[in-house]
């Protein structure tokens, strides 16, 4: 090996007899047998051991390997040595073309290999506990009665209505409001992408260009006449509700 620097410890063939068969099957040339008993183990898992784990998704690997199915054995890869990073492969065991494989994916996917096998220690090895105060249920009730701020009013697309429980009046504002949006929108990039080098129009573009200008030009009056609305009927006409409570046990 020796081109990654303590990338693998020994595997012990006969660490687990559940994986024996498997073993047997493999070395024997039976790809087809081994493969059926390594998917039976792994799926679901029935292994404790993430040392065993990790051999019978390598293990695994090799079979898909062997059987030019290397999509396959490239995951079984990653999941081994996700199991068990320090894992190593016993030469007599498996061909030397497998080996280097595994070591080329180990380089390839060596950030997600690490990630993921943090995030499988991580509740054992480094249970987190949140040193935030936690609040008490009278501070929760008092967070739970403040009114909603108005100021999401002066968000465009009702989006001030949705969290007022106004649904009616937001879904209202948001069609408008999105349809008249897009609609400027998309006749302005229009009008400029029929512009020449000069900046101006040649003559049988002159009138679809008008078209288009006008259109940009209703669409972002009246989308600004509808944000307008949406902001004076929650200021001015809505009244303050508390925010949604749930039921008090």
């Amino acid at each position: 090996m020796g081109t990654v620097t303590g990338l693998f410890l020994a595997l012990v063939l006969a660490a687990s007899p559940s994986l024996e068969p498997a073993r047997d099957a493999y070395q024997s040339g039976e790809l087809p047998r081994a493969r059926s008993l390594l998917e039976a183990l792994l799926q679901p898992l029935q292994l404790t051991d993430p040392a065993d784990e990790a051999e019978a998704h390598l293990l695994l690997a090799a079979t898909y390997h062997a059987q030019e199915d290397t999509e396959r054995a490239e995951q079984e890869v990653v999941r081994g040595l996700t199991a068990e990073p320090d894992a190593k492969l016993d030469p007599l065991m498996y061909p030397p073309d497998f080996i280097a494989y595994v070591e080329r994916v180990h380089v390839l996917h060596q950030q997600r290999i690490s990630e993921l096998s943090a995030q499988r220690r991580a509740p054992v090895d480094a249970p987190w506990h949140s040193t935030a105060p936690q609040p008490s249920p009278v501070e929760v009730a008092r967070i739970a009665d403040r009114p909603v701020s108005r100021g999401w009013y002066l968000v465009p697309f009702g989006v001030g209505h949705f969290k007022h429980g106004q649904h009616t009046k937001g879904t209202f504002l948001a069609v408008t409001q999105g349809v008249t949006f897009a609609l400027s929108a998309a006749s302005l990039s229009a009008a400029l992408a029929l512009r020449g080098p000069d900046g101006l129009y040649s003559t049988g573009d002159a009138s679809v260009a008008r078209g288009l200008n006008v259109a940009w030009l209703v669409g972002a009056y009246a989308f600004a006449a509808l944000y307008a609305y949406g902001v004076l009927d929650g200021w001015l006409l809505s009244p303050e509700l508390p925010a949604p409570r749930g039921p008090r046990g």
